[in-house]
């Protein structure tokens, strides 16, 4: 029982709990792409035994999330669920004045992480810190947006769609849109609805998961160039470099029984960086 499989993350579930039920379930080494914050919902995709190899490959460093943010509340976490530690009044604000806001957030970023996450400092976790009441360091990460959109507002409450890179924090991108708007935010609700070619129709949910589930091919559900060719297989069992014709520099390489992700050396010779039976 090798491939990948989508499910439905429910709230009061860490993305762990969801792993460790998966294995008991189906007997088996399971991964996932991308860890979701307990209070959040949606899409995560877990790889089973021999497909966690290629979870690097399949595509799923892009996610897209729909968020509330409370306005006029701050908390220790950033999300709804923390303690508050700040209110403020909220200022009369437009559904345009909102959508300028969110529109100034698209491209790249030097995003700040928060203190209450699983980043981890020499070798600990940052939110193990913070329930010590240790000094944390204030860790920044690279982030891209590349869509946002106001999807209602009302009553001091955004809701918005965000297509982002991997490793950006939706709790601080609602705190730095209630700052841009004059006034404090927190996150009230978050849901993952697409990862890499993943989206909900894909997912199921998790009381559904069963020795008789289908999973997705590992072959089909990676995202790089493919080259097909049986008469290669036993070099790529081998490990071994390959002359490749073809203008791409990194390709996943088909020899049947035995496949694996190739990279560019020098000139048309490849060399075998992750084999994937």
């Amino acid at each position: 029982m090798d491939g990948i499989l989508c499910v439905y993350k429910p709230q009061n579930m860490t993305s762990f709990d969801v792993v460790a039920r998966v294995r008991r379930i189906l007997n088996a080494k399971v991964g996932h792409a991308g860890t979701l914050d307990p209070m959040a919902t949606g899409i995560l995709v877990l790889a089973i035994n021999k497909a966690t190899k290629a979870l690097n490959y399949i595509g799923t460093e892009q996610k897209t999330y729909i968020a509330k943010l409370q306005l006029g509340t701050h908390t220790h976490t950033g999300d709804i669920w923390g303690d508050v530690i700040d209110t403020q009044s909220v200022p009369e604000l437009t559904e345009d004045q909102v959508k300028e806001v969110l529109r100034t957030f698209l491209g790249t970023m030097t995003q700040r992480v928060p203190k209450v996450s699983a980043k981890k400092i020499d070798g600990r976790r940052s939110y193990d810190y913070v329930l010590k009441g240790d000094e944390v360091e204030q860790l920044f990460t690279e982030v891209s947006i590349s869509n946002i959109e106001l999807i209602s507002f009302n009553s001091g409450v955004i809701e918005f769609g965000a297509t982002v890179s991997n490793g950006t924090y939706i709790r601080t991108l609602c705190e730095d849109i209630a700052e841009k708007l004059g006034t404090i935010g927190t996150m009230s609700s978050l849901e993952r609805t697409v990862v890499g070619i993943y989206t909900l129709s894909d997912a199921i949910k998790l009381e559904d998961v069963s020795m008789e589930t289908p999973l997705d091919d590992v072959k089909s559900s990676i995202v790089l160039p493919k080259i097909v060719d049986e008469s290669l297989s036993v070099l790529i069992s081998h490990g071994k470099r390959i002359e490749l014709d073809t203008q791409h520099d990194r390709v996943l390489l088909d020899g049947g029984d035995y496949y694996a992700v190739y990279e560019r050396e020098l000139g048309s010779r490849f060399k075998s960086v992750r084999g994937l039976w």
